[in-house]
């Protein structure tokens, strides 16, 4: 009974300080890194179930076995590192065929692990100082992903080892989804240098023409992009604490669709869509908790439907996450990084 009273004085704290629609989820397992102050970031299942990461502190790539890892300590994990110092890995993505591509941030390469022969093979990108961000492979096998000095759109040939580069407008591209027919990214632009770009691009792959969507308001910082099962485009605006969704049923270029996070300064980042549940899960980076908006609740322009889950760790900083074969949301708590302000663990919240 104690404890029920505890809950409910926290929750009533929590309300009062903004954190609304806050509540526990069943369960949140936490893993460490085995290199301290690693700062893990992007995320990925290969086809055995394995979790590989990226350590953009640790200058490491990690490989979390589930059926062995044991919450709060290091068993099941392995490291990689890299073989060049400061490469800062950030993003990840695991091919169809099992193959571990990352982004190397400060150095300018693009980066494959083969697990099988645990071998690293790097690819120069053409542009100096073009620091690569995320990663997305299309039907066709073709790697891509954005690079975020240079304005421009990469495409990597893992047969001929080739990378094509598509420039587009200035905004800084973060993240990307590919189709049929055209690449979509966002462009956030650089908000800790007071640099905004509040748009989405799109960019016809085949003939190299671009497009933008404007998302208002100015600040609205457009950043985590996911594709669903369905095909539908979803994204997060990082400072207008939205999630959101294109909208292709009539018109192109497509309209947006808008669902409110509920508080201040939530910072949702990342997402990605159970498709079978009609749940959104994002990252609540500011508030250090993992949200969940429910789309059999949910109504455009309002908070209906969205819950926050708060993380144990304090200053967790949650980056990226992604989903397991049983619905499980599996992320990375990165800390701080840019502020010296580290953690090292892999995070596991199961409904």
């Amino acid at each position: 009974m104690k404890s029920k009273w505890v809950f409910l004085a926290l929750s009533l704290l929590l309300a009062a300080m903004g954190w609304t629609e806050v509540t526990r989820a069943e369960s949140i397992t936490e893993y460490i890194t085995p290199t301290a102050d690693s700062s893990p970031a992007g995320l990925d299942f290969d086809s055995k179930g394995n979790l590989w990461f990226a350590e953009i502190n640790g200058n490491r790539i990690g490989r979390l076995v589930p059926n062995q890892a044991q919450a709060g300590t290091s068993k099941g994990i392995v490291e990689y590192e890299l073989p060049h110092p400061n490469s800062r890995p950030q993003y990840l993505m695991v091919s169809r065929d099992d193959q571990v591509w990352f982004s190397e941030t400060s150095g300018n390469r693009i980066g494959r692990l083969d697990p099988a022969s645990g071998k690293i093979k790097e690819y120069d990108i053409p542009t100096p100082n073009s620091e690569p961000h995320q990663l997305f492979e299309s039907e066709d096998g073709m790697i891509w992903f954005t690079e975020f000095e240079a304005n421009k759109i990469g495409r990597l040939n893992p047969k001929t080892g080739e990378i094509k580069e598509f420039p587009v407008n200035e905004g800084h591209p973060h993240d990307l989804v590919v189709d049929d027919e055209y690449v979509w990214y966002t462009q956030g632009g650089k908000f800790w240098a007071k640099v905004y770009a509040n748009k989405i691009g799109y960019l016809e792959w085949a003939s190299g023409k671009i497009g933008e969507i404007i998302i208002p308001p100015k600040k609205s910082i457009p950043h985590g992009m996911t594709l669903a099962s369905d095909g539908t485009i979803w994204f997060t605006q990082f400072f207008a604490n939205k999630i959101s969704r294109l909208d292709s049923t009539e018109d192109f270029p497509p309209s947006v669709v808008d669902y409110q996070v509920p508080g201040k300064r939530v910072g949702t980042h990342d997402l990605v869509v159970d498709y079978n549940k009609r749940w959104v899960w994002f990252v609540a980076n500011h508030k250090d908790s993992i949200g969940k908006l429910d789309l059999k609740e949910a109504k455009p322009g309002t908070s209906n439907g969205v819950k926050l889950f708060p993380l144990p760790t304090r200053g967790a900083h949650p980056s990226n996450l992604v989903l397991d074969k049983e619905g499980n949301v599996w992320f990375t708590e990165m800390g701080m990084y840019f502020r010296g302000r580290y953690q090292s663990k892999i995070g596991k919240l199961s409904p």
